[in-house]
Order: structure tokens, then C-alpha cells, then sequence
């Protein structure tokens, strides 16, 4: 068996980012802090890099403050072996031959974690912790028509969660699980 040596294959951050044209920043993985972090104005993930990858501390401090795009990212992934070099991602073909991924430039991308200091801080009294198993929101979002326009909203006590459109008498429960 092949030792891996790049991101989580399953990793897939450049699903959480955005190809807007008028919000390019948004098409970048933002790598800060020993993190890697993607947003597309709607979602924003944020990943520890020591956990989702099998880089070395010193790779990954090179990666500090360093942008690379969604799609460069994705064609990153097909790889088992990366290295992580002053100018970018050079994957490592087959037959010794290298691919160079450089890092972008970025002039100005936001702060995510402050955004998700926000988001953290806000009270948390009376509520609930729950666990949501993240192939369900797949499975209802392709079973239940009129998805695109469906809110959620938890039930009372907190058994489970309604996904349900204003346009549209479809309805979607996911029972929940409190942790």
C-alpha cells in the first residue's frame, strides 16, 4: 500500500468555497495559523492542518499566510504525494515527474476567525446540543422538492429538525440526536 502524503483525500474544502467573479477572494483556501480555512459568503470551514493532513510542522508553517485556489486545490487531492515548498504544492508523478501547484496571490482576504469568534461567543443558554449526521442534509436536499428554497427550523425539544419550503407544501424531518 502507497503511504499517502498530501491532504485528506476526502477533504474536499473547495466545495465550501465560491466562483464569483465579483467576490474572487472567495475561490481561495486561506492557509493561517497551522488552519486552512474556505468560505463562500454562505458557509465557512476551517480545518486544523496537523488533523486533516499528513504535512510536517515545517511544511505546515510554510503554508502560513498562504492562498492556493479552489480548483488547484481539488487537482491537489488526486495526488499521494505532495510536498509543500516555498512556491506551492510540487506533486510527485509516478515516474518522478512534478507538477507545481504555486500559491496565489491575495491581497486582501477576510478575517475568518473572527467570524467564527462571533459565532462563538453568541449565547448559548437554553440551547441544546445536537448531533447531525451530514449525509442526511445530503439525502433530503436531493429527495425533498423545492430544497432551494426550504428553511430549517427545530422542533420543539429539540427531536428533530424541519426542513420545509414557503413555496411548497414538501415537508423533511431529520430526527436529531442530543449530545
Amino acid at each position: 500500500m502507497k503511504t499517502r502524503h498530501n491532504f485528506n483525500r476526502g477533504l474536499r474544502m473547495d466545495l465550501a468555497c465560491d466562483n464569483d467573479s465579483f467576490r474572487p477572494v472567495f475561490s481561495y483556501i486561506h492557509f493561517k495559523d497551522g488552519c486552512a480555512y474556505a468560505c463562500d459568503t454562505h458557509i465557512l470551514v476551517k480545518n486544523k492542518l496537523s488533523e486533516c493532513s499528513t504535512f510536517t510542522e515545517e511544511e505546515i508553517e510554510k503554508l502560513d499566510g498562504k492562498f492556493i485556489g479552489s480548483k488547484a486545490y481539488k487537482s491537489i487531492l488526486s495526488y499521494d504525494m505532495v510536498q509543500v515548498t516555498d512556491m506551492g504544492f510540487e506533486c510527485i508523478l509516478y515516474d518522478n515527474q512534478k507538477v507545481i501547484y504555486p500559491f496565489s496571490e491575495v491581497y486582501k482576504y477576510p478575517e475568518m476567525e473572527n467570524v467564527i469568534s462571533e459565532h462563538l461567543k453568541e449565547s448559548t443558554e437554553g440551547i441544546t446540543k445536537l448531533r447531525i449526521d451530514p449525509s442526511f442534509l445530503s439525502k433530503i436536499e436531493k429527495a425533498l422538492f423545492n430544497f432551494d428554497d426550504a428553511y430549517m427550523q427545530l422542533s420543539e425539544g429539540n427531536k428533530s429538525l424541519l426542513v420545509k419550503s414557503d413555496d411548497s407544501d414538501s415537508i423533511g424531518i431529520i430526527m436529531l440526536k442530543l449530545i
